[in-house]
């Protein structure tokens, strides 16, 4: 019974999981954890001679009563020495550098979130003076009461923009995420004949497409176990991605590939490494913005792990969770 509710589970479609306010982005996953993160300034006017606006900042609430906060940025260079994180005018606190971001959690984290809604802008300012991120804080009010209510917080004493009198225990319990029943890879990969990969492409949007190319693309195939292989079919490549459709074989036939999220089988700079099939669509050469998702084979299809999402090209390479599950292999 455990294993047929393994099989059956399916990922729950969200409405609109990403909001945008101001310079920030927002999105919860399917398991109420939320993040939202900093985007280039919008109307804020930016110095020619400043690229501290280069930065970029995270901020991560867990679900739960007791759920904390982790507060990351990553600053233009990286800073050296200890640093101080300052809202306006005012130390909030600060931390020893190291490597290309700097990281908060507990009561630092949770001093920096209750000083966001009114300040104007965020900076980090390293052992010598030098500043070296600043984020612009519009957007950041809004965003954090939209975690809030995404997390059942509002109303309760543990909201940081929408706060009220309820206790702690108010707030709805953090929720375990889905267990996706995986099938292990082994085995060897089948071969893909001339004519197998013929029919492929008659299945799919990608017939005729290199006709008449000076070289076509191979067809990349792995082993999925229980005598199936995974091929992806090459089907065209624009500046910064790579699209292929994804196959399953078995014996001599090729079927198209069936995903539990509603994917039809057309990836984007996919990839299959230890079990885990993936795929990402950058919106551009710089990867700001776009989509990913990660999938595991049970067997029949292949089932959703994680997605995240970006739909704003503003600088942020900090694509954010929407759907969550943990993969376990046989």
């Amino acid at each position: 019974m455990l294993m047929l509710a393994l099989l059956l589970a399916a990922p729950a479609a969200q409405d609109d999981p990403e909001k945008t306010y101001g310079d920030w982005v927002v999105a919860c996953d399917n398991l109420n954890g939320c993040e939202m993160t900093s985007l280039q300034p919008g109307e804020q006017p930016v110095p020619e001679d400043d690229s501290a606006w280069d930065a970029s900042m995270s901020v991560t609430r867990a679900a739960g009563p007791a759920g904390g906060f982790t507060v990351e940025v990553w600053a233009a260079a990286a800073p050296s020495g200890k640093v101080t994180l300052r809202i306006d005018d005012a130390a909030i606190a600060a931390a020893a550098a190291g490597g290309e971001s700097v990281t908060f959690t507990g009561a630092d984290a949770a001093r920096i979130v209750a000083a966001m809604p009114n300040g104007k802008a965020l900076t980090l300012v390293d052992g010598s003076g030098k500043v070296a991120a600043r984020i612009s804080l519009a957007g950041s009010s809004a965003s954090l009461r939209h975690i809030d209510a995404n997390q059942g917080r509002a109303g309760t004493v543990t909201a940081i923009v929408a706060k009220g009198s309820k206790p702690a225990s108010a707030v709805p319990a953090a929720k375990a995420p889905a267990q996706i029943a995986a099938l292990r890879p082994s085995g060897t990969p089948a071969t893909v004949s001339k004519a197998m990969r013929a029919g492929m492409e008659r299945q799919s949007e990608c017939d005729g497409l290199y006709d008449g190319a000076e070289s076509v693309p191979e067809v990349e195939s792995f082993a999925l176990g229980g005598g199936k292989t995974l091929a992806l079919l090459p089907c065209g490549a624009g500046a910064y991605n790579f699209s292929s459709v994804a196959f399953v074989l078995a014996g001599s036939k090729a079927v198209r590939a069936v995903f539990d999220d509603g994917n039809d089988g057309m990836l984007v700079n996919a990839g299959f490494d230890k079990g885990v099939l993936s795929s990402y669509n950058k919106g551009r050469g710089i990867g700001d913005c776009g989509g990913s998702q990660t999938y595991v084979w049970d067997g029949t299809r292949f089932r959703l792990t994680e997605a995240r999402v970006m739909g704003e090209c503003r600088g942020s390479t900090n694509w954010l969770a929407t759907y969550r599950a943990t993969p376990v292999f046989r």
